[in-house]
């Protein structure tokens, strides 16, 4: 792996921390998919409830179970697990004010990155605060 491509990533972790938001497999997922996927198409997925899933990382929303289901975990919330190998996978649990916070580190790193999808970046955060009606603090 070369050093730039550690750097950035350990750079974009650092943000997460100096924010205070330390669920490390929410930070795992959101660092792979604002840097190695689309991550328009990403916040489109967040948008609409449906992110990227792969043996390796995911996002779960918690009304895809019925509440009486053994794999229920609460009301608005949303599972992200992360594969760190030799069979080991671990999950964090956000509700959607949290989901919201965290995605808002991941766009304002990407919009550094990419400054010329500000706008859309920017447009698509605001969707999906307000959908779920969170607030600016």
């Amino acid at each position: 792996m070369n050093e730039n491509f550690k750097s950035e990533r350990k750079l974009f972790r650092d943000t997460y921390t100096n924010k205070n938001l330390k669920k490390q497999n929410v930070i795992n997922v959101l660092v792979e998919l604002t840097l190695d996927y689309n991550f328009i198409e990403i916040l489109q997925g967040f948008l609409v409830e449906n992110v990227v899933r792969r043996d390796t990382l995911g996002v779960v929303y918690s009304d895809e179970f019925d509440p009486d289901d053994d794999e229920y975990f609460g009301e608005d919330k949303v599972l992200f697990y992360y594969y760190y190998g030799l069979d080991e996978t671990q999950e964090d649990i956000v509700n959607h004010e949290e989901l919201c916070d965290y995605l808002g580190v991941a766009c304002d790193f990407y919009i550094k990155k990419y400054p010329d999808k500000k706008v859309e970046v920017k447009n698509l955060l605001e969707q999906i605060k307000g959908k779920y009606q969170i607030k600016e603090n």
